[in-house]
């Protein structure tokens, strides 16, 4: 997995990946957060900046648990998933997400991670039926690297890159570990591609 502790790897998370390609204009996406800063009355260099972004992207898109878009998760563009107003989960709030903060000069990642305690009965060749994760984003923001979760709205700004311990709890955990970090999943993906990428990337972890 790529480290993010490289000075140098900050310009390349403002690129944009085959999932997270722009769809709007950049200037109705800045003013959508402006106007949700002026309405808080909040410092716009901020924190704040990012939590209303991910406002927005909820007012907008709302998850669903309807069998026609469970079956897309993994599967469509940040475009796609905006126009549904539809999303399947974590992935596809965080792309969102990096699409609309790179479209503003933010680098930012796509973070998936597996849950600790998940990850340890993998590694330990135990079977389970569902694979246990959750996808963050990674944001250069105030000269600093900040952990964000576009779907829960939590904004991490102290944190371990290589092991999160989070001050809340995702499903009820609350430790997860990174296994992939990138612009977006590369390509569209059925969830059996994406569980089977998972396992395998996870097998090589040390933990």
């Amino acid at each position: 997995m790529k480290p993010l502790n490289k000075i140098e790897n900050i310009e390349e998370y403002k690129h944009f990946g085959p999932l997270t390609q722009p769809f709007l204009d950049k200037d109705y996406v800045y003013n959508k957060i402006l106007t949700d800063l002026k309405n808080k009355q909040k410092d716009e260099s901020s924190i704040h900046f990012l939590t209303s972004l991910i406002l927005w992207i909820h007012k907008e898109v709302k998850y669903s648990k309807d069998d026609d878009i469970q079956n897309l998760k993994f599967r469509r563009t940040a475009n796609e998933i905006w126009e549904s107003k539809k999303a399947s989960g974590c992935t596809d709030f965080g792309l969102l997400f990096a699409t609309f903060a790179r479209q503003l000069g933010i680098p930012t990642t796509i973070l998936h991670t597996a849950e600790y305690g998940w990850l340890r009965e993998l590694k330990s060749g135990q079977n389970s039926s569902m694979q246990l994760g959750h996808t963050f984003c990674e944001c250069y923001f105030g000269d600093n690297w900040i952990l964000v979760d576009p779907t829960s709205g939590y904004i991490e700004t102290n944190y371990n890159s290589e092991k999160l311990e989070l001050t809340y709890e995702v499903g009820g955990k609350s430790v997860f570990i990174p296994y992939f970090r990138g612009l977006d999943l590369g390509e569209k993906q059925t969830v059996r591609l994406h569980n089977q990428i998972m396992a395998d990337l996870c097998n090589k972890l040390e933990i």
